[in-house]
């Protein structure tokens, strides 16, 4: 293999990029592109991302993201393209990332690991946290027989759900949120009790994430999303979730799991505040 160099991708190149990360998971169709870009400027703009390519003769060969938040990073978007993959590419760009994020300061970092990439972060210290799936919601809401409550959508982050959020995440996601607000995001709430995020990635509509104190504000949540045309959402794997939602939703698996693992500090917030995550950045 010809040698390869690491480094941020400039501005001009962020599209080849996209689709270099499209084409390591299969996606060949290239719509919203413009739409997409506009989002990754906006988190380098921010300071919320940061991505490394990895080229080899200008060509763009591999691809990776790391995400920040306060004291907390997540590790992302990860891909290679095939003729490419098992000679280190892959390796090279996640080791980068790490530096990147030890040289920032980060505590603890954060990913979503497939089967194949599990034993592989686990050589460089990472530890399991529990597996995530991602399912297709129904066309259609289901009737489910549970008291009404006062569901509102709403333009703006309230002080109690950025709290919300930091009890059930375990860190601050202010800026994070913000992001999505201002990216297009639609915020549905029940005041005090939990809220959900409904935005369109790449053509699609995702639901996530779905943060609730109890399993009937995350239905109510849930029910209203679908309305609004939500495709997907990711489900943290814990007994609880699983049994509240898979008896009154009809849901469809797609793909395989994926294992949240992290290395540095564990992080502690309330596992069952969270009733789907917003997207997982698996390798």
């Amino acid at each position: 293999m010809k040698p390869y160099i690491i480094r941020e991708p400039k501005e001009d190149e962020i599209l080849r990029t996209i689709k270099v990360f499209l084409f390591a998971f299969g996606r060949t169709s290239y719509n919203q592109l413009e739409e997409e870009k506009k989002v990754w400027l906006y988190l380098i703009n921010e300071n919320i991302a940061r991505f490394l390519i990895a080229l080899t003769d200008e060509k763009i060969i591999g691809v990776g993201g790391l995400f920040l938040y306060h004291g907390v990073a997540s590790i992302g978007y990860m891909g290679v393209l095939p003729e490419y993959r098992s000679q280190g590419v892959g390796s090279a760009i996640f080791k980068n990332l790490m530096q990147l994020s030890l040289n920032l300061g980060i505590k603890t970092i954060i990913l979503y690991a497939s089967k194949f990439g599990e034993p592989i972060y686990k050589k460089y210290g990472f530890q399991g946290s529990y597996n995530a799936d991602m399912y297709f919601l129904p066309k259609e809401v289901p009737k489910i027989d549970i008291k009404d409550k006062e569901l509102k959508e709403i333009n703006f982050l309230p002080d109690w759900l950025l709290s919300l959020d930091r009890e059930a995440m375990g860190f601050n996601r202010t800026q994070y949120l913000k992001a999505r607000l201002a990216l297009g995001a639609r915020i549905l709430v029940i005041e005090n009790e939990g809220y959900a995020l409904v935005s369109k990635i790449l053509s699609q509509i995702r639901l996530g994430p779905v943060i609730a104190k109890n399993s009937d504000t995350a239905i109510h949540l849930i029910k209203k999303s679908i309305l609004l045309g939500a495709e997907h959402l990711i489900i943290p794997n814990h007994l609880l979730l699983q049994d509240n939602l898979f008896s009154l939703f009809q849901l469809t698996k797609r793909g395989e799991p994926n294992l949240k693992m992290f290395y540095g500090q564990e992080i502690s917030g309330k596992s069952d505040y969270l009733y789907a995550i917003g997207t997982y950045g698996k390798g």
